[in-house]
């Protein structure tokens, strides 16, 4: 079926962090005196990420202080170093400033797709602020549905979030497509909706991921400009 919407989530797909988390975790360390090796710390990250993340799936909060905490153990112990207490840990995590900015090719991209006809919006995990996030950052004209967790009441993969941004939409689900960077959570929750996927594997988790797949903005971009005008008539 041809592609008439357009959806994307928001944090680490249009949005990102500046630094990321991995950073700012690792500043953390170093805060504490505890000395990071780089060419060890991304997959040791990965480790204590991977952990969370099958925590989340289990419907545990990101957040979560046991979950958290043994991440962030995970993390420690592959880097073979010693766990801090980690109130002060999280302490000194939060104390590391960071901005937030919509990636240097998206305003233009999501110009050009609504120029094309297509319907676009966002379906996102995140706190009631996204709307005005999304504002300040000048996404906001370009939506047509946002779906945010906090607000409807549902998180990824459950369907229900994608099935809010359909509504607002007024699209059929096989006529859209949703991209995000956690296959568990974005083309599982897509796929369960009855949506087609894109995953954006920047990180490369998921390099055998069965299903369309991209690693870089460029070859997103590129994707989507190759899909067919949308309402187009033969």
């Amino acid at each position: 079926m041809p592609v008439q919407a357009i959806f994307f989530d928001i944090g680490d797909t249009l949005v990102f962090d500046d630094p990321p988390l991995p950073q700012r975790l690792a500043s953390a360390f170093r805060a504490l005196g505890l000395t990071v090796d780089k060419s060890q710390y991304l997959q040791a990250y990965r480790i204590g990420e991977a952990y969370a993340a099958a925590q989340y799936l289990r419907g545990i909060p990101w957040e979560d202080p046991e979950s958290l905490g043994e991440a962030l153990r995970l993390i420690l112990n592959a880097l073979e170093l010693p766990v801090p207490d980690l109130a002060e840990l999280l302490g000194q995590f939060a104390a590391v400033p960071f901005t937030r900015h919509v990636h240097p090719e998206a305003l233009a991209l999501l110009a050009e797709l609504q120029k094309r006809g297509f319907i676009l919006g966002g379906i996102s995990d995140w706190e009631m602020t996204l709307p005005e996030l999304l504002m300040e950052l000048g996404i906001t004209p370009y939506f047509d549905a946002l779906a945010v967790s906090e607000i409807v009441g549902a998180a990824k993969p459950d369907p229900r979030l994608f099935q809010e941004a359909l509504r607002q939409a007024k699209v059929a689900p096989e006529n859209s497509l949703h991209i995000g960077d956690w296959f568990e959570l974005d083309v599982a929750g897509a796929q369960a909706a009855g949506m087609s996927a894109l995953l954006f594997d920047w990180a490369e988790r998921r390099p055998n991921a069965d299903c369309q797949r991209v690693t870089t903005f460029s070859q997103m971009a590129s994707y989507l400009r190759s899909l067919p005008d949308p309402f187009q008539t033969t």
